[in-house]
């Protein structure tokens, strides 16, 4: 039997945790779920420590909103690749489909549905309505929006200070900011952003290479750089180890044929917040 899983952030997970992992696979029905965080790092750090996984076999993961993608075959061994493969299905169609049998909401009456809805929290429901009902919110500019906080300075009538995505349209900038990044993470350093800019003192640079730099980090590994509080919880080995190989698959594509493409997605996205920008390069058949 084949197990897939996908890393879907906008959808709530059939698959909350590590213990409901391993019940799952131990099932001998074809299955298909959305995984938690707590199931994402487990199966990431175990790789660290192994490529063959005998409990994974037949298994299959997506990470990253289907950035990049993990295969184990029938006695566990382990094959990572960026093409998208044929069972990768988007969050919006997994959204009307499969999720709604895992969580026992594809029969249900109309009523039930909405309860269970508005059960979510705001961001959560809005989430999964805009996938559920294709609204296209990303489009309409219209993007939820958490319960505004108390007043501070700078974030004045509730208005979002999150960063959103720039193209800073320089490939030698691009080049820089990769080189920086896999000196970092071949030497185990955390690629914080003073170490992606080059730049000690932040408040010197200018806010747009940050956003610039910010943006690109998002879109090679999928998480914004380590601030502060990361550094300070210390393992770099553990969050280079990934990273060292996300570069390796883009150099094998070709630094100037990746940049180009994920210089069109950002500008084709829009006003979109880096944190929730995501990239999946296009097949290598046409990158040419």
């Amino acid at each position: 039997m084949t197990h897939i899983f996908y890393e879907f952030t906008s959808l709530k997970p059939g698959v909350p945790d590590v213990e409901t992992l391993m019940q799952v696979i131990r099932s001998s029905a074809e299955t298909s779920f959305v995984i938690g965080p707590e199931v994402v790092d487990f199966v990431k750090k175990a790789l660290i420590v192994n490529t063959t996984i005998v409990s994974f076999k037949n298994c299959k993961f997506a990470f990253d909103n289907g950035t990049h993608f993990i295969e184990f075959d029938g006695k566990g061994k382990s094959k990572r690749y960026n093409e998208v493969p044929h069972w990768f299905v988007s969050p919006a169609d997994f959204s009307r489909s499969q999720w709604l049998i895992n969580h026992k909401l594809s029969d249900v009456m109309a009523t039930t549905f909405i309860d269970v809805l508005m059960s979510y929290p705001l961001k959560e429901r809005r989430a999964h309505c805009n996938l559920l009902f294709g609204l296209d919110l990303h489009k309409t500019g219209i993007v939820p929006s958490s319960t505004p906080a108390a007043s501070k300075i700078g974030n004045k009538n509730g208005k979002t200070t999150k960063p959103k995505i720039i193209e800073l349209g320089s490939f030698e900038l691009f080049t820089q900011f990769f080189d920086r990044l896999k000196r970092a993470v071949a030497e185990d350093r955390f690629p914080t952003l003073q170490v992606l800019t080059g730049i000690d003192d932040l408040s010197k640079a200018p806010n747009n290479l940050k956003q610039g730099i910010r943006t690109w980090f998002k879109a090679i590994t999928g998480d914004l750089p380590p601030n502060n509080k990361r550094v300070e919880a210390g393992n770099a080995g553990l969050f280079c180890a990934p990273v060292r190989e996300q570069l390796q698959q883009i150099e094998a594509m070709g630094l100037e044929k990746y940049y180009a493409g994920l210089s069109r997605a950002i500008v084709e996205a829009g006003e979109q917040y880096i944190a929730d920008f995501s990239y999946t390069p296009p097949k290598p058949d046409l990158l040419r």
